[in-house]
């Protein structure tokens, strides 16, 4: 019994054993093996660091966002002065160098006034015509690209000079006292001449004259030359609305009321009364009075 449990013992070891062995298996990799102590970048460096990094570019990128509009908006105080005045209106402004020191102070009072988006045009435009009486508008322009701003001054339109006790000045169509003609860049040419005898004292920028008074003389004058007479001179006698005109060449003058609108009206009756005059060979020595509507009168 002993004998045949050992055979089969033994027969069983003999099956075991004789069982093939198994074939251990083969693992293969795509990549190539990492070097020993190789790491990568992102192994390197540690989230936070990167957030941090980005965080940095993005701050540096609006700094420069930020200079480079700041510097795109900004302005320099000192402004380029541009005349707009033409012809006979040329002298009646001072050089560009007397008003470009006077607008940059302008400019530089205010901190506002530094760059594009809250310069006060307005406030500078109306500095200007009420300390330059010669200036009848002003415009300040900034540049899309630059940093001058420029401001274009365009000069009120004389029409006659007025001499009178303390002076003679540069009078607009309104009648306002401008400029004192000894201001004047140049020499006015073709402005016509009035002398005030009733000792009126003028100041700049205040009214010198009516208005109306300035109309009825430009009227008179342009009825004339009409008809080709020159104006040597005009006066204001005292206490009086009379207007005396000195026609160019003749040894009378002209009386005219400066009460009556109807300027054309009185030069016509004085343009009338010179051709019968001239048909009869009668010239007058004195003066000729068209005061009266309708009527006229020489001596």
């Amino acid at each position: 019994m002993r004998l045949r449990r050992r055979q089969a013992q033994t027969g069983r070891q003999r099956i075991i054993n004789e069982q093939p062995a198994q074939t251990p298996t083969t693992f293969s990799y795509a990549n190539s093996p990492r070097q020993p102590g190789a790491k990568s970048a992102e192994s390197r460096t540690p989230p936070q660091g990167r957030l941090w990094l980005k965080r940095l570019g993005l701050l540096v990128f609006l700094v420069a966002m930020t200079a480079l509009a700041v510097n795109t908006i900004s302005l320099t105080p000192s402004a380029k002065v541009v005349s707009l005045a033409t012809g006979d209106s040329q002298s009646f402004l001072r050089p560009d160098s007397y008003y470009e020191p006077i607008i940059n102070k302008l400019l530089a009072s205010s901190i506002w006034n530094r760059n594009k988006i809250t310069l006060n045009t307005d406030q500078i435009n109306h500095q200007l015509l009420s300390r330059f009486p010669e200036i009848s508008s002003a415009s300040v322009t900034v540049p899309l690209a630059g940093h001058q701003p420029t401001v274009y001054i365009q000069p009120a339109q004389p029409v006659l000079i007025l001499a009178a006790s303390n002076g003679s000045f540069v009078v607009d169509a309104s009648g306002r006292a401008l400029l004192n003609a000894a201001s004047a860049a140049q020499p006015f040419k073709g402005l016509p001449t009035l002398t005030d005898q009733s000792s009126l004292n003028v100041s700049l920028d205040h009214q010198a004259l009516p208005a109306d008074n300035v109309k009825f003389i430009r009227v008179v004058l342009a009825e004339l030359a009409a008809k080709q007479y020159q104006v040597a001179s005009m006066v204001l006698p005292p206490a009086s609305s009379e207007l005396d005109v000195y026609p160019a060449g003749q040894p009378y003058f002209i009386k005219f009321n400066l009460q009556n609108n109807d300027a054309r009206q009185q030069a016509g009756t004085f343009l009338a009364l010179a051709v019968s005059l001239k048909q009869q060979n009668i010239t007058p020595t004195q003066y000729i009075d068209v005061r009266v509507d309708g009527r006229a009168y020489y001596k």
